[in-house]
């Protein structure tokens, strides 16, 4: 399952849903984050989206930053 597929699983089923990054570690991903990606993810160009997934897909650290930036860009930038 890649990323897009795991985080429209955790929105669905509304349940956090496990996903293992390319480095090796699994990442838990809740709905609300799930939500959070999905919102920012769906308002950018092609091409961002593309360079988005494959972070998020890269390792958890770059998961985090990515959602972390979701969640400030949803916030008013806080």
């Amino acid at each position: 399952m890649n990323i897009t597929q795991s985080m429209q699983e955790a929105i669905t089923i509304e349940k956090v849903v496990s996903f293992e990054a390319k480095d090796g570690h699994v990442i838990h991903i809740t709905p609300e984050d799930a939500q959070d990606l999905v919102a920012i993810h769906d308002n950018m160009n092609q091409e961002n989206q593309i360079k988005m997934r494959s972070l998020l897909e890269h390792s958890e650290e770059q998961f985090n930053k990515i959602l972390l930036f979701c969640q400030r860009q949803l916030n008013g930038g806080k």
